[in-house]
């Protein structure tokens, strides 16, 4: 293990960032200097060990990035246990920090990561100082590892609070859809708890017109296993659905609504809990077990405007960060007037986790962002960055297609620049050999005119080229699909001009948003949008790996396919070395065939520092550094390297997409002990 401590505020580098890790993105900026001063980042490689089982707690820790085990090791018949993996934003530490046990657990690095460590008093006092922080650890102390039914093993439990603001029927059953398509992504135990009564059509028409029979706090104990297992109601798909019915709010009440939920939690690896609209309700107590919120709200404006009070809600009284309350909101507008997607969150305040198509007009689709929801919510979300660098990122190519040789499933796509259009294209439905066909169409003779072409060309201090070409060229392939038309969930990333803000699109038309975050500075002119200028998306974020962490994204694999200072000296010795084969050919011929190559090669040393290289190689130079920051950030990093070539080089795709597939196939069995996790 290696040990340092920034000697900056942690947050004013690509390091860190206090506001990317949950438990502290809700605080204010004096709290998180507070936090900052006190913390330090602790390096581990791949093996070592953060504590021991049996151990003395004397820290609290973060997870910056890589991945952590929490295990039991193996002792007498007792075989060794897997109990969690830690991701970036997880902690742990806490249970025996705040109850003065040793560790009942071992930690090791699973990968190469940093973890954020506060010291034990210094993490007490912030508890005691800090009340968010202590909302957060309080909502989660005391669930997250339970002993299974009969005590064989321990196993996480996750609470999740479900609450609608919705008319009709589709709120219901949008919960009981999530409630079976975690059952499908988890293999695990599920139970809908409902707080509603009487049960609604939905319910009653999910379990064929069943009298739902009611559990009733007032009269029944909930350590009566026999009468609460009379009251589970299990369904065809493999949840259990349980309701939940209050006389009165008392405190002996609420004593039993917590001794209930903890009994569930012995049965359970999910508890969703479906809340009623009245706040007042005894029910709403259980937000302080619930490690997140779901909020479904119909698109009108007022039921926007409306959601947006109860996210603040929320997070004064509950203490939930921004990043675990997640808005729902379906698709289509049912008002008089539609709003754009970025209008619904400027009404709203706060961003839309899932736009959900209609169950009865896009069935497939419905489905597909139910399993994305199950997904997120068990850990299980795999997510691709895809970086920048001109055609070098035409190896993007050979890295898609050894994912579908090997059936790696990935259901995010962040792309910057070129690896926008690549995985825009694939996010779209095209396969790895649609997309290399599509590569071979750019050849070096109608390469330049298919792209750009002379009625592109523009006044030089706008940019050289228009980029309305690459419209026309995109559209046989995306048309005039949307965000929301992708089989595959995707994020493309632009850059403000005039703020240098990371713009990051996840609505709209696909062609708009590549059009933006391909618009190399000085090359293309800058992308008009919503008042903005937008320029490549890699001069901001080359590598947008932390656009999926803030997806919730836990399985990250990264491709950089920028060439490192390394390879640019590798490359100089390449062409050095082709010089002097060419000045010994030509050693013992004439003058004029000396004088020939000789001129060839001042040409060449010209022509290579024209104004488009210059932009070119300066902007990758930079990029570089960024991108390998941002790539130990990743649980898998690919680095495609190809030893001779060329930013512009498009018309040679197969050099670039070979590099890829041998990069991919070397990293192939972290990738495959990542999605076995």
């Amino acid at each position: 293990m290696g040990f340092f401590q920034f000697g900056r505020k942690l947050d004013i580098g690509l390091e860190f960032s206090l506001e990317d890790i949950p438990i502290f993105s809700s605080l204010s900026q004096a709290e998180q200097r507070l936090i900052e001063k006190k913390a330090r980042l602790l390096e581990y490689k791949k093996g070592d060990v953060v504590y021991e089982e049996g151990t003395a707690s004397d820290a609290f820790y973060v997870v910056n990035s890589g991945r952590f085990r929490l295990y039991n090791r193996a002792r007498g018949d007792r075989p060794e246990q897997t109990l969690l993996h830690f991701y970036r934003g997880d902690h742990f530490g806490e249970t025996s920090l705040l109850t003065g046990r040793s560790h009942s657990a071992t930690v090791e690095a699973r990968s190469d990561g940093l973890i954020l460590r506060l010291e034990k008093s210094d993490f007490l006092k912030l508890v005691n100082d800090i009340p968010a922080i202590s909302l957060h650890l309080n909502r989660s102390l005391g669930h997250r590892l339970t002993m299974a039914a009969g005590g064989s093993h321990r196993r996480e439990v996750k609470i999740s609070a479900l609450y609608g603001k919705s008319r009709g029927d589709r709120e219901p059953a949008l919960w009981i859809d999530f409630a079976k398509h975690l059952v499908g992504v988890t293999k695990g135990d599920v139970l809908l708890m409902d707080f509603i009564t009487p049960a609604g059509p939905a319910l009653r028409q999910a379990f064929q017109n069943s009298q739902l029979p009611a559990f009733k706090l007032a009269t029944m104990e909930p350590s009566r296993e026999a009468e609460l297992r009379n009251h589970l109601i299990h369904h065809e798909s493999g949840f259990h659905y349980l309701q939940v019915d209050f006389d009165k709010t008392s405190d002996k009440e609420e004593r039993k609504l917590f001794s209930l939920i903890s009994v569930l939690t012995a049965r359970f690896d999910h508890l969703l809990l479906q809340l009623p609209l009245d706040n007042a309700h005894l029910s709403f107590r259980a937000l302080k077990q619930s490690d997140g919120i779901y909020i479904y709200s119909d698109a009108e404006v007022q039921d926007l405007a409306e959601c947006s009070h109860l996210v603040e809600e929320f997070e004064k009284s509950f203490g939930f960060s921004r990043s675990e309350i997640k808005v729902l909101v379906p698709e289509e507008d049912v008002g008089e007037r539609a709003t754009t997607f970025e209008e619904k969150e400027s009404i709203l305040g706060h961003r839309i986790f899932a736009l959900i198509p209609s169950s009865s007009v896009q069935q497939q689709r419905y489905e597909a962002s139910l399993r994305y929801l199950a997904k997120e919510l068990s850990g299980n979300l795999t997510g691709l960055a895809l970086g920048s660098g001109a055609a070098y990122g035409l190896s993007h190519i050979g890295v898609l297609k050894v994912l579908e040789q090997e059936g790696i499933s990935v259901d995010v796509v962040v792309g910057s620049s070129i690896g926008a259009l690549v995985g825009a294209l694939w996010a779209a439905g095209s396969n790895s050999q649609q997309l290399e066909a599509f590569a071979n169409t750019i050849d070096k003779k109608t390469g330049f005119f298919k792209i750009f072409g002379f009625s592109d060309i523009s006044i030089a201090h706008h940019g050289f080229f228009k980029g309305n070409r690459l419209h026309h060229f995109l559209a046989p392939y995306l048309g005039e699909k949307t965000f929301q038309d992708l089989p595959k969930t995707l994020r493309i990333v632009a850059t403000n001009l005039f703020t240098a803000e990371e713009v990051i699109f996840r609505a709209g038309k696909v062609t708009d948003a590549i059009r933006a975050s391909v618009s190399i500075p000085g090359i293309f002119r800058p992308f008009p949008h919503q008042g903005q200028l937008l320029i490549d998306g890699g001069v901001i974020d080359p590598l947008p790996v932390r656009v999926l962490s803030k997806m919730g994204v836990k399985k990250i694999i990264a491709v950089n396919v920028l060439p490192s200072p390394k390879d640019w000296a590798d490359k100089h010795k390449i062409q050095q070395e082709k010089y002097r084969k060419r000045m010994e050919l030509v050693a013992n011929k004439g003058i004029w065939d000396k004088t020939l190559t000789k001129a060839m090669d001042r040409f060449h040393r010209r022509y290579s520092d024209n104004i488009f290289n210059v932009i070119m190689n300066t902007i990758q130079f930079m990029e570089f550094e960024m991108a390998e920051v941002w790539g130990r950030k990743a649980d898998v990093l690919i680095h495609p390297r190809v030893a001779d070539a060329h930013w512009a080089q498009f018309y040679h795709p197969q050099k670039f997409i070979q590099a890829g597939e041998e990069a991919a196939k070397a990293q192939l069995l972290e990738i495959q002990q990542l999605m076995d996790e």
